[in-house]
């Protein structure tokens, strides 16, 4: 009985001790974080060692998969990309043609170049299982790209005079009802 009780204390303070040394210890280089939240863990070792079950294995995994999408880097600047986008017409209507244009720049390179998110939309949709994603991915990136193309036309035309900000309104308008709905469906397939 007092060896039973030995092992369930040393068990105890080496969940503890490794859920205390998951507060230290830096996430591994090239990724986002922990796999599961610190949290998690403390809670998950409070919850033993005070003799209570964990949660059920379902919840644990549905957590650590919103965990894995919430981290993935890539789908985190594409939310913040389509964010901007969604704010452009306000800033057409502003004026403020520049940061029309800097809203297209921020998003262009996480289309083909893989920067500082290791991957780009060109290079996930080419790692996708089936083709059919593949390929839904590919028009919408085209798609999104021909778009952003227009409003940066629109907005460098009224830049240097050559179009009247009335006009460039309507490209704006619908280039950014173009854009949004294939970055929505970009992120759909990822």
């Amino acid at each position: 009985s007092s060896s039973c009780t030995s092992r369930r204390t040393a068990f105890t303070m080496l969940l503890i001790l490794t859920a205390s040394l998951s507060l230290l210890t830096p996430p591994p280089l090239g990724r986002a974080g922990p796999a599961l939240p610190r949290r998690a863990c403390l809670a998950a070792a409070a919850a033993t060692a005070a003799g209570l079950h964990a949660p059920p294995a379902i919840a644990i995994g549905e957590s650590l998969m919103e965990a894995a999408v919430s981290a993935d880097p890539l789908i985190v600047r594409l939310k913040q990309a389509r964010e901007g986008i969604a704010a452009v017409p306000l800033q057409a209507d502003s004026g403020d043609w520049a940061a029309v244009r800097k809203t297209v720049s921020f998003t262009l390179p996480f289309l083909t170049l893989k920067g500082y998110t290791g991957e780009s939309v060109k290079s996930r949709a080419a790692s996708l299982k089936t083709e059919q994603a593949k390929a839904t991915v590919l028009d919408q990136r085209s798609a999104l790209l021909i778009s952003l193309a227009k409003l940066d036309k629109a907005a460098y035309a009224v830049q240097i005079g050559k179009t009247p900000p009335a006009e460039a309104s309507e490209v704006v308008t619908t280039s950014v009802d173009d854009a949004l709905a294939a970055m929505d469906g970009i992120l759909a397939e990822f």
